[in-house]
C-alpha cells in the first residue's frame, strides 16, 4: 500500500511559534478573497495568510 502524495500543508513547525502571534489588519474585501481561497484548499483562513506570506516573501527575496 502506498500514500498519495498530498499537497504541502505550510502548518507552522511545532515549537516553532515562540514568538508570538502577528495581527494582521485586512479590509473585507481581502478578508474575503482570503477566505474563498482557503475554502477553495480546504484550508483555514490562517493557514492561506501563512501560505500566501510565504510565497510573497520568497518572491520579494533577491535571487539566491
Amino acid at each position: 500500500m502506498t500514500q498519495l502524495h498530498h499537497a504541502q500543508r505550510s502548518r507552522t513547525p511545532r515549537n516553532a511559534a515562540t514568538g508570538g502571534t502577528l495581527p494582521l489588519r485586512l479590509t473585507p474585501e481581502e478578508r474575503a478573497t482570503i477566505e474563498a481561497m482557503a475554502e477553495a484548499d480546504c484550508r483555514s483562513a490562517s493557514n492561506m495568510v501563512r501560505i500566501v506570506f510565504l510565497r510573497g516573501l520568497e518572491a520579494m527575496q533577491p535571487n539566491q
